[in-house]
């Protein structure tokens, strides 16, 4: 709920807020409902698969849909090196900040 909104005020106003409400929103949709509530928090030490549950198919998904949504192209051999909330972060920020 929300990402949708997000990814809209993020193309309009760069908000890095509604950037970061939008991946939240992206990883909500991907993973089990039962680790949602962890991504309410403090959330850049999260673990990908120890703490969310997310496995390499998911991440993917996870990945593509980022890509389609923010045109942007993330690269296979750095998202290997992706293990946590902060990395992905950072990875998704620098590559818009070179789009």
């Amino acid at each position: 709920q929300g990402t949708h909104e997000a990814l809209i005020k993020y193309r309009t106003d760069s908000d890095p807020a509604a950037l970061d409400q939008f991946i939240v929103g992206v990883l909500k949709r991907h993973m089990e409902p039962e680790y949602e509530s962890l991504l309410d928090g403090e959330r850049s030490d999260l673990s990908f698969v120890d703490d969310l549950g997310i496995d390499s198919m998911t991440m993917m998904e996870v990945v593509l849909m980022v890509e389609e949504c923010l045109e942007i192209r993330l690269e296979n051999q750095a998202l290997m090196q992706i293990q946590t909330y902060r990395d992905l972060d950072a990875y998704i920020k620098t590559q818009l900040a070179g789009a």
